[in-house]
């Protein structure tokens, strides 16, 4: 298990991607005017902007002044809150990223994008009952253009929990949805590598190396290998501990794969 937890924690974070999808905007208080709804409107936007750029820019401390001047026009603002968790979030603050989520939920509880962001927080928390409770919410959004990955969101909590048959109804739900989710793609490999179902297991991580175009993790090598050998093919287990030993020398899936050799 040691490997798909470290799988977790890397490939949730990436998965979230929260709100972050703004382009970034300078805003200059004297254009336009404040008195109109519109006027209102559009600097609320602009300050959330510039903190979505402070934040792709690795400047968190910067990001918040803008998006406390938004949260005076309105303190309601479901993306001024959300991006405010979030920033929280990456600072490793808990207690004020979560009051900022449930801020924002406050305004849209059943918004599927911050209640995904929110189940993410939640389950880097460890805090997996409640995660799967908000995530299950999310997902009764049947339009949520992202509902894919709160399903695998489901799918990679069920793992931690070794619910394996759970996990893969999840990856399967993730996949009809959108196909080329690679982390469901992988994660089906290790649900029925866990399972000692060895022909599943090899047809998923096949189709995953081919999505990933060879391009893998060291997560995703140590699995090769560990397949490979419960499948007695040596020549591939070999070449997947040469990748893992030349392009991830420092790696702890390569420590892990040289203790497992002794």
């Amino acid at each position: 298990m040691q490997i798909f937890n470290r799988l977790l924690k890397i490939l949730l974070l990436t998965i979230s991607c929260l709100i972050i999808a703004a382009c970034v905007t300078e805003f200059d208080g004297k254009k336009g005017t404040l008195q109109t709804e519109k006027g209102r409107t559009e600097a609320i936007q602009a300050y959330i902007d510039l903190a979505v750029g402070y934040v792709r820019e690795g400047q968190t401390e910067q990001a918040k002044q803008p998006l406390l001047d938004a949260l005076k026009l309105d303190s309601s603002s479901v993306d001024a809150n959300a991006t405010m968790a979030y920033i929280f979030q990456l600072e490793k603050d808990p207690i004020h990223a979560e009051e900022y989520f449930k801020k924002a939920l406050s305004s849209e509880p059943d918004s599927a994008r911050v209640l995904n962001n929110y189940g993410v927080f939640l389950f880097q928390q460890n805090r997996l009952p409640e995660a799967k409770q908000v995530f299950l919410k999310a997902s009764q959004d049947n339009f949520y253009s992202g509902r894919s990955m709160i399903f695998e969101n489901l799918g990679l909590i069920s793992v931690q929990q070794q619910d394996w048959k759970t996990a893969e109804d999840y990856f399967q739900r993730a996949l009809r949805l959108n196909r080329d989710r690679v982390v469901s793609i992988l994660s089906l490999a290790n649900v029925y590598y866990m399972q000692g179902d060895y022909a599943n297991a090899s047809r998923y991580y096949n189709g995953f190396v081919a999505t990933v175009e060879g391009r893998q993790s060291p997560q995703s090598l140590l699995l090769g290998i560990r397949l490979s050998n419960a499948l007695n093919d040596k020549v591939k287990a070999a070449n997947y501990a040469s990748q893992l030993e030349q392009l991830y020398p420092s790696s702890a899936e390569y420590r892990e794969y040289k203790a497992g050799r002794k």
